[in-house]
């Protein structure tokens, strides 16, 4: 074998790996852009999905709370517009949800201006941490806040997301209870 009938070889050995390693380093910054948007995420014993971290948040607010074990308890007072959306659509629920615990935070955090709540201030990115530092809500309301917030982009943003009732549950009570703390903040 002649120099280069071996140097075609290597080309040829290597050209779909470095190819491969090249796109892979090109599309980076989208595909790391996409991974907190995706329904499931599996790799190995790695399995990530809007349950689990509807569940993982639920735990971290009844430890936090003191209250015993973290079962989905729906008060008579619990938003019944949300809870009636429930039965036909879990996503549409869920937003529900979160358009109550926005509107208080909106209402709070606008009262402190002195002026109306206004569709600006619902999309103001930081509107958590600004009730954390007017001491409307404490760090881990804050926390629960900006978990919540992201739960409910990955509905709205993800199609394919899979949705169960007793998430959706959750998520509402977890709102509700959120938004009457910031509403009597």
């Amino acid at each position: 074998m002649d120099g280069f009938t071996f140097t075609t070889e290597i080309v040829k050995a290597l050209a779909w790996p470095v190819s491969a390693i090249v796109l892979v380093f090109l599309l980076r910054k989208p595909i790391i852009e996409l991974v907190p948007l995706m329904k499931k995420l599996k790799y190995k014993e790695l399995e990530l999905e809007f349950s689990q971290e509807v569940k993982a948040l639920k735990l971290e607010v009844t430890e936090s709370s003191g209250v015993g074990s973290p079962t989905v308890t729906v008060s008579p007072s619990t938003n019944s517009k949300a809870l009636d959306l429930l039965s036909f659509s879990t996503r549409a629920a869920i937003m529900e949800a979160w358009i109550e615990v926005e509107t208080a935070a909106t209402e709070v955090a606008s009262s402190f201006w002195g002026q109306s709540p206004n569709e600006t201030m619902k999309k103001f990115s930081k509107l958590g941490e600004y009730l954390h530092q007017c001491n409307v809500i404490d760090d881990k309301q804050l926390i629960t806040f900006q978990r919540l917030r992201q739960l409910r982009n990955k509905v709205a943003h993800v199609r394919a997301i899979d949705l169960n009732e007793e998430d959706a549950k959750s998520f509402i009570v977890m709102a509700e209870h959120l938004a009457k703390h910031i509403k009597g903040a």
